[in-house]
């Protein structure tokens, strides 16, 4: 019995086949930010430092990611302006266009065979396409649509994407690089929590209070018992889409997933198509975030959506649990 207790007592509470990645994230940032804040004594320098190496180790370096996503968002964000000023530019000259080539000529087929709505849905994937098809036509018929002027501004259009996207393709192999510079095993990050609950414990014991406002369990099995929710989507240009309608509670823990190549941002609602409450959270492009309910700021937060502010259209992913 006294062996199965001693066993019981140092097993590892913080396993992958109880707690998973995304609450164990929110968890271990939050150990590291309340031992910073009671480390007045220097008495938890050692074991800070530790914990803030196996998060990044893990997790991710978030330092040097950041600073590579910032430089690749900067690049997303020219190829943005330099697309919206594409399709804004045929919508300008689609009337002439369709004055001289009627809808539904062979002609005017070659232009838009898909008429104008491709261009409410332009994605990083077929800009580049469609700005050649549209230079290239502009070109061959450009002495009935205003001559070499007409056929230039779209030919230098499609020369600013094609260099636009040149220059964030550079700053997504730096973003790869380092993501994927990851350790496999978590037991670096499991171990340093459980000698921070001993240090803890051997500094305040028996004085069980102090002793949890170190380490909130809450963030690891919440109340709330059901399975989690996942949700993947696609939102549309310039469009806002609801992520998450039900089962929103206090202690919920949120892995957002921007998967799209632009920045987007994930806000709360208290009611459906509501305005903004609490604090929203822009992800850059192909990133991810774990967010507590807390990290909302909104006590009554009820919707969770993404909003979309670009020309393109990008896919998203959020698992609630």
């Amino acid at each position: 019995m006294k062996q199965s207790l001693f066993l019981s007592f140092f097993s590892n509470l913080f396993h992958p086949s109880r707690i998973i990645d995304s609450r164990l994230q929110v968890f271990l940032r939050f150990v590291i930010v309340a031992l910073t804040a009671n480390n007045t004594d220097g008495a938890f320098t050692a074991l800070i430092v530790t914990l803030t190496a196996a998060y990044t180790s893990y997790f991710g370096n978030y330092e040097t990611k950041n600073v590579n996503v910032a430089e690749r968002i900067g690049s997303t964000r020219s190829l943005d302006n330099v697309s919206r000023l594409f399709a804004d530019t045929v919508r300008r000259k689609y009337m002439g266009i369709a004055s001289v080539y009627p809808e539904g000529t062979a002609i005017y087929l070659e232009f838009f065979p898909e008429g104008m709505t491709e261009f409410s849905r332009l994605t990083r994937a077929n800009i580049q396409a469609v700005s050649h098809r549209i230079a290239t036509k502009a070109t061959e018929y450009k002495t009935t649509l205003g001559g070499q002027p007409f056929a230039d501004i779209f030919t230098g259009l499609e020369n600013d994407i094609t260099t636009a996207i040149t220059t964030q393709n550079k700053g997504k192999s730096k973003v790869f690089a380092i993501s994927g510079d990851i350790i496999i095993s978590r037991i670096p990050v499991e171990d340093a929590l459980m000698k921070a609950m001993f240090t803890v414990g051997g500094k305040f014991w028996p004085d069980r209070t102090t002793c949890l406002t170190y380490f909130d369990f809450s963030l690891l099995v919440g109340r709330n018992k059901s399975r989690a929710i996942v949700k993947t989507g696609l939102v549309l240009a310039e469009s806002t889409s609801l992520c998450i309608g039900e089962n929103i509670v206090s202690n919920s823990v949120f892995t957002l997933k921007n998967k799209a190549d632009f920045p987007n941002k994930f806000f709360a609602t208290h009611v459906v198509d509501g305005a903004e409450v609490g604090n929203s959270v822009i992800l850059p492009a192909r990133t991810q975030r774990v967010m507590t309910f807390a990290d909302f700021g909104a006590t009554d937060m009820l919707f969770l959506y993404i909003q979309n502010d670009t020309v393109y259209s990008g896919n998203w992913e959020v698992r609630m649990d």
